[in-house]
């Protein structure tokens, strides 16, 4: 028996929580997404039948989780600005991803942001009745990169489930920066790119010496609900689309990572996106895709894909830790998601780096550390030591046996 519906009230008061919250996440980030989330969050805040374009949302969002509406409507309105679409000329001129430079504390922000919306009432609702987030944070790629090179081994395969558009599938052809905040180490280099593209303040536990070499990637796998396989100039302005339009340099590091994709997929070991729906479909994805790869470790990783699940993700490690305690190679799943459960995060929003590994009929776990969700800082957590220590030295209790 299906669950009933919620009530269009239920949904006004989840809308308006969750836009108040991005509105939160975002003041001192991304202050102009900030203002915008916040001004829908205003308008929610009226009585039913108080604001048309309130309760065309409400009505709109409904069927949709109230975690993706704001991200979805601030999309559709991005992708109408990057397309150039002269009804939303004047809302473009607070955009600086499209060189807007008019200041957000005028006061005909709210009223440009209203008119736009309005005029695009119904191209906006197809979109977020239909649309995928597409979670495009390139820097993310982090999440896989620094472990792998811990972990000595010659090559591996490397899957990313949740992978939108495949683009952190190339993070080793990008440039990673990682600072101590206390100035007193050498920074550490990862990545082929050049120049630096991300730069990563990092604090806590100290990072062990690491060597920058890159395992050889064998195979470059993702799955996603609705995988963006970019064709067409037109499916990288979707995916460009949910970049925040006060975020200029994200823009252009997106650009980078989209010019990354094409050169890897010219090269032996391309991208391959298939559609899955996690966590069903994660037994078939594990079998039919990597089952047949004896040949090096498989390295999984995701980040914050939870958040999309229906069941946060709790599914997810009893179905991987069965297929991975079967696999012949070792099995390495990385992680940058909310913590459910557990302790709290040191600030609002952030999330936890955590690795598992199956090897030689055992599983570890460790909880690296917490990080910012765009990866610019990472708090090391003590467990960081033990990880790296599993890697060096003759006693290397991580190695594959």
């Amino acid at each position: 028996m299906k669950p009933p519906l919620p009530s269009f009230s239920d949904v006004r008061f989840r809308l308006g929580r969750r836009f108040r919250k991005q509105q939160e996440f975002a003041a001192g980030y991304a202050p102009l997404y900030s203002r915008l989330f916040g001004t829908v969050a205003d308008w929610l805040a009226a009585a039913p039948g108080d604001d048309s374009l309130a309760d065309w949302l409400v009505q709109t969002g409904a069927s949709r989780s109230s975690f993706d509406v704001p991200l979805l409507l601030l999309a559709g309105l991005h992708r109408d600005i990057l397309a150039g679409r002269p009804e939303l000329d004047d809302l473009a001129q607070y955009y600086p991803t499209v060189g807007g430079g008019r200041l957000i504390e005028e006061n005909g922000l709210a009223a440009s942001f209203r008119a736009a919306v309005e005029a695009r009432q119904e191209a906006l609702a197809r979109f977020i009745a239909t649309a995928q987030v597409q979670t495009n944070e390139t820097a993310r790629g982090l999440c896989w990169l620094l472990p792998a090179c811990m972990t000595g081994w010659p090559s591996l395969h490397l899957v990313d489930l949740g992978a939108s558009a495949g683009l952190n599938l190339v993070a080793d052809r990008r440039h990673f920066r990682i600072t101590d905040a206390t100035g007193d180490r050498t920074p550490l280099e990862l990545g082929s790119g050049r120049p630096t593209q991300f730069s990563v303040r990092s604090e806590g536990a100290p990072l062990p010496s690491v060597r920058p070499v890159v395992p050889v990637i064998r195979s470059r796998t993702g799955c996603d609900l609705a995988p963006l396989v970019l064709h067409a100039p037109e499916d990288e302005q979707t995916l460009a689309a949910f970049i925040w339009g006060d975020q200029p340099e994200r823009l252009h590091l997106l650009k980078a990572g989209i010019a990354a994709l094409h050169a890897v997929d010219r090269s032996e070991s391309p991208v391959h996106l298939v559609q899955a729906d996690l966590p069903e479909d994660l037994p078939r994805f594990l079998t039919e895709r990597l089952s047949s790869l004896p040949d090096a470790p498989v390295v999984l990783y995701n980040t914050y894909l939870t958040t999309y699940l229906a069941d946060r993700g709790a599914s997810l490690r009893s179905l991987l830790a069965a297929w991975a305690a079967r696999h012949s190679q070792p099995v390495l799943w990385l992680q940058w998601e909310p913590p459910w459960r557990g302790p709290e995060p040191p600030e609002f929003g952030w999330i936890g780096w955590t690795a598992d590994l199956w090897s030689g009929g055992e599983h570890r776990q460790w909880h690296l550390a917490w990080t910012h969700p765009h990866g610019t800082r990472i708090r090391w957590l003590p467990d960081l030591a033990a990880w790296a220590a599993c890697w060096q030295g003759e006693a290397r209790t991580c190695a594959p046996r």
